[in-house]
């Protein structure tokens, strides 16, 4: 995993931790996150806040997609990489 990808994966799992009101090391970055109870409200506000974090646009069912931290961060990290 590339230097990228783990600092996203970190600001990822901050967020989420967050939202869910625990703290990181809580968060277990390979479960998905609606077992987390991560709705769909909160997922939207996610995909808001990496939008602003990071630049990117992005289609509202990514946080779906990549239904891990681990997977949404290397989903990122390429976004990331193709924007530069």
């Amino acid at each position: 995993m590339s230097s990228g990808t783990q600092d996203v994966r970190a600001w990822l799992t901050g967020r989420v931790a967050a939202y869910l009101r625990r703290t990181p090391e809580e968060i277990d970055t390979a479960l998905p996150l609606s077992e987390y109870g991560l709705d769909s409200l909160t997922a939207l506000a996610l995909s808001a806040d990496i939008e602003d974090e990071f630049g990117l646009v992005l289609p509202p069912e990514t946080t779906w997609d990549h239904p891990t931290i681990d997977q949404l961060g290397v989903a990122i990290t390429a976004l990331i990489e193709e924007k530069a």
